[in-house]
């Protein structure tokens, strides 16, 4: 796998300014998205960066202590910024901003200000042939044994697998891959240097090796219940489709399939008994005409197929 080219550097300042934004604001912020649109990241960092005594000014600002601390982040070893324009940012989460998307995520909809990202491959390779896989963390046999079958039969033809890092369908679905000896795209809750569960630390570290570890979350922060649920509409977006095996009626797996109808991706659920909880959530998605019906890899691939080479 090419490594990454040379990034931008760190200390560009609408590069610092994004990097800051990602300490002081929520994922997905339609708000947040709105002002760096209308009036760029730095203008944003002064409305918002300026509470109480902390006034910011346009030539004070990065030599503020908050500007110092993540400018520091900036040069963690291993760990680079993402920012919308770098040639390795994924345009496709863009498309979150569409009111479809909007629609159907609700009001935490909106693209990443920047991505946090631990490893060396490039971004935009490992996506241009990607399948999203998610589903319940308390899995069942059934649904471990499709994820890993789908992963690994995707991956041995060439399609980068992105997941989540939690037990269950997630952790099966980048063993499948590395079994295969592919790289996988793993999506954090907390930052890229801080794997949730930290059960799953081994596995990230591996994945890194040859993938990609992709956080909203600056080095260090930890996960929470609001950058967790964040999560779910950046696997929908980031990929060509979608995969849902075993999820509860109001699981977060949902919300991803929405999130790849959202964007434009392929929407795909795998159906399981009508008396397991845990394919309640398929079910009910595969009423939706946008989602399709798959079984195992080759309707995965006949899908995938329609949407990219």
């Amino acid at each position: 796998m090419a490594s990454h080219p040379v990034p931008p550097h760190p200390d560009d300042e609408q590069r610092l300014a994004r990097a800051v934004l990602t300490t002081i604001t929520a994922p997905g912020d339609p708000d947040v998205h709105r002002l760096i649109t209308d009036h760029g990241a730095i203008d944003t960092y002064l409305r918002l960066g300026s509470r109480g005594r902390h006034r910011l000014t346009t030539t004070s600002w990065h030599d503020s202590g908050r500007a110092h601390r993540v400018r520091t982040l900036l040069h963690t070893p291993g760990i680079r910024l993402l920012i919308p324009g770098d040639p390795d940012w994924p345009t496709t989460l863009d498309r979150l901003a569409t009111p479809e998307a909007a629609t159907l995520l609700g009001p935490t909809h909106a693209p990443p200000v920047a991505l946090w990202v631990r490893g060396t491959a490039s971004l935009s390779a490992l996506l241009s042939r990607a399948l999203t896989v998610t589903g319940a963390r308390a899995a069942t046999s059934y649904g471990t044994h499709l994820a890993t079958t789908i992963t690994a039969g995707c991956a041995e033809r060439g399609y980068t697998v992105v997941a989540g890092t939690g037990f269950g369908i997630d952790a099966a679905a980048h063993r499948g891959a590395q079994s295969t000896g592919r790289p996988s795209i793993a999506v954090l809750a907390g930052g890229p240097d801080r794997p949730h569960p930290a059960a799953h630390t081994d596995l990230c570290d591996r994945i890194a090796e040859n993938g990609l570890l992709l956080s909203e979350q600056p080095p260090g922060a930890n996960a929470t219940r609001t950058s967790y649920s964040a999560t779910h509409r950046l696997l929908g977006a980031l990929s060509a489709g979608t995969v849902l095996v075993e999820a509860g009626p109001r699981s977060g797996g949902i919300r991803t399939v929405h999130a790849a109808i959202g964007t434009g991706s392929a929407a795909m659920a795998v159906p399981g008994p009508v008396t397991s909880a845990l394919s309640a959530g398929c079910h009910l998605l595969l009423r939706d005409a946008r989602v399709h019906l798959v079984t195992d890899i080759a309707d995965v691939l006949t899908v995938l197929h329609g949407r990219q080479p």
